[in-house]
């Protein structure tokens, strides 16, 4: 029998001869985002073998993100990738194997659980934790990809201080996107509200609520044709009243397209809700003993990187419980 690759082993280390990788793990996470970062380092520290399987540190919203505007520990402004490179290191560090792959299939309804990835290699695992965010979108609007975290954002909470005291444009017609257009009146001076119909898909109560807001000019049947900038969004382009109009702005809250989880590689095997997400109780467990989920994956939309951490921190925990109980 051929030796087994050590765990630690850093990543692009030379590989003697006659070694194989390991293909059994305590636990495989599937995802690499901040939440698969998080739960893979805290089990690692636990002395649990752990794997994460990723595409890519790009295919992730953290890794679009020109810009995070808050994460704990980080008072100046940071990149996504290079965060979620120091997140990446920090899992390597204490042990953590990764593998840039999808995976293709989750086998098994208890342990040990298969696992086949889309480079057809199988791996088993005693528990498994799912991290594979919600960052799937059908289409961008024009120039939304590419001022992702510099101007572009999908969440006021998060980057609405960015644009205090400034102007910025709100896009969609959904009771979403009218509720973030109330709660950008607490930061920018002006809000250009974007929508896409004749109506927004609001009742009369919240329709009142922004009809009397003074900060908040709305556009309806108007189309966004264009963000604009260079390092950052400094104005867009829309077409309302038959012609083009460019409008300055340094922030652009985007909620036209729907986001969904990345689930179809688990077929029928854990509860979703109606919009696609992985349903779990109190401790991050789904549907099925042994398998958990954290991260954008439980909401269906991108939500603050510090809080899919935070997710996957306790995911962790509850995969080291379920391993030592059943170690016992």
């Amino acid at each position: 029998m051929l030796p087994v690759i050590p765990r630690g082993l850093p990543r692009g280390a030379f590989i003697p001869r006659g070694y194989k990788m390991q293909n059994s793990f305590d636990v495989i996470i599937i995802g690499g985002g901040p939440a698969g970062c998080a739960a893979a380092a805290f089990v690692s520290r636990c002395k649990w073998s752990a794997m994460v399987i990723d595409r890519s540190a790009s295919a992730g919203h953290l890794g679009s993100l020109g810009n995070v505007s808050y994460f704990p520990g980080f008072p100046e402004a940071i990149s996504g990738a290079e965060l979620l490179k120091r997140m990446r290191r920090q899992a390597e560090l204490v042990g953590v194997h990764f593998l840039m792959d999808g995976a293709a299939a989750v086998g098994g309804d208890t342990a040990p659980f298969k696992l086949r990835t889309e480079g057809a290699k199988e791996y088993e695992a005693r528990s498994v934790i799912i991290a594979t965010g919600a960052a799937a979108r059908t289409n961008y609007l024009h120039g939304e990809r590419e001022f992702l975290g510099r101007g572009v954002s999908y969440d006021v909470q998060a980057d609405g201080p960015a644009v205090a005291k400034r102007s910025a444009a709100v896009i969609g017609k959904s009771p979403q996107a009218a509720q973030e257009a109330l709660a950008l009146s607490r930061f920018a001076e002006k809000i250009y509200f974007i929508i896409p119909s004749s109506k927004l898909d609001v009742d009369d109560a919240l329709l009142g609520q922004l009809q009397s807001n003074r900060a908040i000019e709305m556009y309806f049947s108007t189309s966004l044709k264009k963000i604009n900038g260079q390092d950052h969004v400094n104005s867009v382009t829309v077409f309302t009243g038959g012609q083009e109009k460019e409008i300055p702005v340094v922030g652009v809250f985007t909620y036209v397209h729907e986001y969904k989880s990345t689930t179809e590689f688990l077929g029928n095997k854990v509860e979703l809700s109606q919009a696609g997400a992985i349903k779990v109780d109190r401790s991050f467990v789904t549907s099925l003993e042994g398998l958990f989920a954290c991260g954008d994956v439980l909401c269906a939309r991108p939500q603050l990187p510090a809080i899919a951490a935070a997710q996957g921190v306790l995911a962790g925990i509850s995969a080291d419980k379920h391993l030592t109980q059943r170690k016992q």
